[in-house]
Parts: C-alpha cells; sequence; structure tokens
C-alpha cells in the first residue's frame, strides 16, 4: 500500500504520569522532531485536550515545519449511551472538534461507551441506539464545517461493532466513520480483519497496534500474534485511502517506554507489512 504512514505522538520523556503538567508544548513538539526522524509522514495527537488554542496552533505550525500531515486527533469524550448523557457529551465533544480544528487535523477519534446497555433486550437497544443518534446529530454539523471527519474506534465485541455501523449508516452523516484498533480487536474476540471489512468503506482512520492476546500492549505491528498480511489485505479490500496510522504508548503495561527506540520500530515494522519491504 501506499498510503501515507503516520504514527500517535509519545511523551518523549519516559513513562507519562500526567499528561497536564508533563506534555507540555515543547515535549509535543520534540514527540513530532521524534516522528519525523524515525521516517513518519504524519501524525496522530493523543493529548490534545489538555492543550490551548494558542499551543494547538503552534503545534500545527510545528508539523508543517518538519513537513508532518496532521491527520487525527484522540479526544477521550466518549460517545454516550443514553439519551440523558447525549447532549452533555455532544457539547464536550464539540469543544474537542473546536481544538482539534486548530490542530489542522482531519480526523478526530472517539471511542463508544458499551457494557451497561444488553443489546439483545429490544427496549435496552433502542435507548443506546437514541443515545448515539442524538450525540452524533449533535456533533456532525459542528464538524462539518471545519471538514472534519468523526472516527468512532471500535472498543468492545462484534455485537456493539454491528450495533454501531447499523446507527451510522441509517443515519448517513458524510463525516462520521470508523477507527479500527486492531489490538482492541483481538481482545474482544474479533479478527481485525473481520473488524475492517465490517467497517467497509466508513473506514476514516486507522490504529495500527498488535498485542498477544491478553493485555493492550500497543505493541508495534509484528511484535505480537496479529496476522498483519490479511489486516493490509482487508484495507486493500475496502478501499482504504486514508493514513496507516499507528497507535503506540507512553504508559504501556509490562514494559518500559522508549519514545525513540519504539517510534523506530513502529515505523521499520510498519513499512515493511505496507510496502512488502524493508525502508532502505
Amino acid at each position: 500500500m501506499d498510503n501515507p504512514l503516520g504514527c500517535n505522538t509519545l511523551y518523549p520523556g519516559g513513562r507519562l504520569m500526567d499528561v497536564r503538567h508533563q506534555f507540555t508544548l515543547a515535549a509535543h513538539k520534540r514527540s513530532l522532531q521524534i516522528l519525523k526522524e524515525a521516517g513518519f509522514e504524519a501524525c496522530e495527537f493523543s493529548h490534545f485536550d489538555v492543550l490551548v488554542p494558542q499551543e494547538c496552533r503552534a503545534l500545527r505550525e510545528a508539523c508543517e515545519e518538519f513537513g508532518l500531515i496532521p491527520w487525527s486527533a484522540h479526544s477521550w469524550v466518549t460517545l454516550p449511551e443514553t439519551p440523558e448523557e447525549a447532549d452533555k457529551h455532544a457539547r464536550e465533544l464539540r469543544e474537542s472538534v473546536d481544538a482539534a480544528s486548530d490542530l489542522g487535523v482531519k480526523v478526530v477519534v472517539v471511542h463508544a461507551a458499551s457494557g451497561r446497555l444488553d443489546l439483545n433486550d429490544p427496549e435496552q437497544r433502542r435507548v443506546r441506539s437514541i443515545g448515539l443518534e442524538t450525540s452524533l446529530l449533535g456533533v456532525a454539523p459542528h464538524a462539518i464545517a471545519y471538514d472534519i471527519k468523526l472516527g468512532i474506534e471500535n472498543c468492545a465485541d462484534r455485537a456493539n461493532l454491528e450495533f454501531m455501523v447499523e446507527v451510522v449508516r441509517g443515519l448517513d452523516l458524510p463525516n462520521v466513520g470508523f477507527v479500527v484498533d486492531t489490538g482492541h480487536a483481538v481482545l474482544h474476540g474479533m479478527d481485525p480483519a473481520e473488524t475492517i471489512r465490517i467497517m467497509g468503506d466508513r473506514l476514516c482512520s486507522t490504529h495500527l497496534q498488535d498485542n498477544f492476546g491478553h493485555v493492550d500492549d500497543h505493541l508495534p505491528p509484528g511484535r505480537g500474534n496479529i496476522d498483519w498480511s490479511s489486516v493490509i489485505a482487508a484495507l486493500e479490500d475496502v478501499g482504504y485511502e486514508g493514513v496507516l496510522m499507528v497507535e503506540i504508548s507512553d504508559c504501556p503495561p509490562n514494559r518500559a517506554p522508549d519514545a525513540i527506540a519504539d517510534t523506530r520500530e513502529a515505523f521499520e515494522d510498519l513499512f515493511h507489512f505496507a510496502r512488502g519491504r524493508l525502508p532502505e
């Protein structure tokens, strides 16, 4: 695949313990430099919600200086599960979209709440559907004004994903789609390639990360058990044309983080699977 290769911003000073006080503007700029030096062409901002507008605009300028595409930003505001939560979550997501627009990104990644309501119960399914629809209708028009897509990340099992695909396709909002997280797929009993195909032409970004099926390790592609040739084939099958975005971690379980080494390994591994050869 010839898609641009991207990676999320990692805190450059070791394990991230206090986002607001550790991941400063200077640290963000250093993280962008690390991505560029590793060979990446695009970035996702993992913790942009703690930045003020002036800092977001400064990072947009830094991307221009480094020649990086500011592709996506990960909001930590979830989509709601009930109608009662919808207005509050939609308001907070609109604020995330405002900040993301200062960064100049194309996609805002969001999580969808899941687990409390039983989708096999018709009434609970109806309630959750109304909550999801109400929040998306409250955010999508705001985001489209900035030419930003909302990408819903898979965080649960197949039934939850198929439910969200059903709701999103029913609404048919032009700027609402999905972000495949390959590691989450495995942890919830799904094949990542199958997950991509369920999302289909609504796939608008990726979180390509590996694990061994037990913990959300956020390893670079190829360092765990995922079949990456099948992932790449599925991305080609659905006609995905966006950035191939890796999502690794600055607070990984069971190992010490190393932003420079982890980012370099992520680029080399992704390049190998996407381009069919090692980087020169």
